[in-house]
């Protein structure tokens, strides 16, 4: 019988090695929302899992990846996909442009990541037998306005700290979906006779979500505070939070990472 293919193979391979390497999607319609793409990039290149990629996909106006973003030492590139997109299409396509990629993340563009948490992610995922192939959190942070205007945590299952197996991507996609697409993959997932069983929520606060006019449910246009709970209810970890994010960003301040472009297109550097 023959054997696998030598790219199957090379690829199977690359994604064995170790560390592993974490595909990380921002999916933006540049330029859009373009101060709080800068703060969830800062967030990536903060990261302390060492091998990790940014995938910029976007349907807007051409945009690139910046020399000042390659020279933080990381590496990414920039999909433009015609417009308009579906939030599912371009993930799908994020995820297709690393297939050496172990692991893809989340990072969304109204969102920013402590920078333990790929790390905390990975850990969380590979002390479980099996490995945990979808990992979502059990709750996270609410910024309302500035992204350290951090005023509680909320509870219930999060989607943009969370981390998929290749074994989930290669098996499925995700829906075609402008909104609920990521809670729409984990339906499948929990529905997926091999994959079912491999599905975790970590319980740690890794990351702050911004609630803002265009990204709130109905009920939190009448009040952005519903279901927000008070940090202290979280331990010191939680209460020094919003220092720490201050502090993140203000080592990147000003530094602009995603630019303008006339030509768009893909831009690389080294993972």
């Amino acid at each position: 019988r023959a054997g696998p293919r030598r790219d199957t193979l090379a690829m199977a391979s690359s994604r064995e090695r170790e560390p592993a390497l974490v595909n990380c999607l921002m999916l933006v319609r540049w330029p859009q929302r373009r101060e709080m793409v800068q703060a969830a990039v800062a967030s990536f290149v903060a990261q302390d899992h060492p091998t990790r990629t940014l995938t910029v996909v976007n349907d807007g106006a051409p945009c690139a990846l910046s020399a000042a973003f390659f020279g933080c030492g990381v590496g990414g590139r920039v999909l433009q996909m015609p417009s308009p997109a579906t939030l599912g299409e371009k993930r799908n396509a994020g995820v297709a442009a690393v297939p050496e990629a172990a692991y893809s993340a989340s990072f969304d563009d109204d969102d920013v990541s402590l920078p333990e948490r790929l790390s905390a992610n990975l850990r969380a995922m590979r002390s479980r037998r099996p490995p945990a192939a979808f990992l979502s959190a059990s709750r996270k942070y609410i910024a309302i306005g500035a992204i350290d205007n951090i005023v509680g945590f909320e509870l219930g299952r999060c989607y943009g700290a969370g981390m998929v197996a290749a074994d989930v991507t290669d098996a499925l996609r995700w829906p075609s979906q402008d909104c609920f697409e990521d809670h729409s993959l984990y339906e499948a997932v929990v529905s997926h006779a091999e994959l079912r069983s491999r599905v975790a929520e970590a319980d740690e606060l890794l990351y702050v979500h911004r609630r803002h006019a265009s990204n709130v449910t109905a009920p939190h246009r009448k009040d952005m505070w519903q279901g927000v709970l008070p940090l202290q209810l979280a331990g010191p970890s939680a209460t020094a939070a919003p220092e720490r994010v201050r502090a993140m960003l203000q080592r990147h301040a000003g530094v602009a990472f995603l630019v303008d472009s006339e030509a768009g297109g893909e831009s690389t550097g080294a993972t």
